[in-house]
């Protein structure tokens, strides 16, 4: 008789059957994520639980990308692809050795990174930007003008805010650009040599430059250096580089403003609705002075 590890493994083990489910690393309403090993070595098993189409779409822009990588590897260290299966939304991967740079999984890190942490994610990204994967690969991207008409519809933005990220998006570059799209801490695993695997390939695609360095200045509040490290870097380059990089960082700020007061009134919560809406008036200051 299975136990209830390997019955909640099924859908992994059917796909390869030498794979020997552990333990269960985390769940949550839209996935589980089971440790174990294949007989090439550590695993682990993504399972898609939600039944919702946005879930499926961004598991299967994961696998997609998994198998981008493979054909064409990228400049940064990510997890080797084991097996795939799309239609049952089952993803089987290296288990990247290491630990994350923080020790919880808060979106904002409640206090500030180890310098060298900060300056490998940087450099990750910034590599990852100039990455030239295959055509046709990475295929997600935002729709930069119908995000702003949306956050201007919903109030989160005022008329003179919507103009002014208007006039933004026609000075930065049009070329989008290879990016993780949602680079936070708990999103790279760092090895006892100091290199980062960056994992959670959901939402990859291709964005406007300065994205996921946006991303990393937005949750790492508490890290002044690393804000200064990824401002200097924007600074030494192109005119609308720098126009593309602060129009990311005002649509990371208004979406996580959106997101927070869409929670139950709380402590933390009114804590980081008022910390994120600080970064939202300063960088409101420099829309309506560009």
């Amino acid at each position: 008789m299975p136990d209830k590890l390997t019955t909640t493994a099924t859908p992994a083990i059917r796909l390869r059957p030498d794979f020997r489910p552990t333990t269960i690393l985390s769940r949550t309403e839209k996935s589980l994520l089971i440790a174990g090993e294949c007989e090439d070595g550590p695993a682990v098993a993504k399972l898609l639980t939600s039944r919702e189409p946005l879930w499926a779409e961004k598991f299967g822009a994961e696998i997609e990308a998994y198998r981008c990588f493979t054909d064409t590897p990228p400049p940064v260290r990510v997890p080797a692809l084991i097996a795939a299966d799309e239609q049952h939304h089952v993803l089987l991967i290296e288990h990247a050795s290491g630990r994350p740079p923080v020790p919880n999984r808060d979106r904002f890190p409640s206090q500030a990174l180890d310098p060298a942490h900060v300056t490998a994610m940087i450099e990750a990204m910034t590599d990852l930007s100039q990455w030239h994967p295959p055509t046709g690969a990475l295929t997600r991207a935002p729709d930069y003008p119908g995000r702003l008409d949306r956050d201007h519809h919903h109030g989160l933005t005022t008329r003179q805010d919507h103009q002014a990220l208007t006039d933004l998006l026609h000075q930065a570059d049009t070329d989008l650009v290879p990016g993780h799209g949602d680079p936070l801490p708990t999103n790279f695993v760092f090895g006892p040599d100091g290199r980062p695997t960056v994992i959670d390939w959901e939402h990859a695609g291709h964005y406007l430059p300065g994205h996921d360095l946006a991303v990393l200045w937005t949750v790492l509040a508490t890290t002044a250096e690393a804000r200064t490290q990824i401002e200097e870097a924007v600074a030494a380059g192109p005119q609308p580089a720098r126009a593309a990089f602060t129009l990311n960082r005002a649509l990371l700020l208004v979406r996580e403003l959106r997101n927070h007061r869409a929670v139950p009134p709380s402590t933390w919560r009114d804590e980081r609705v008022e910390a994120i809406d600080r970064d939202w008036q300063d960088i409101r200051v420099l829309l309506h002075a560009w």
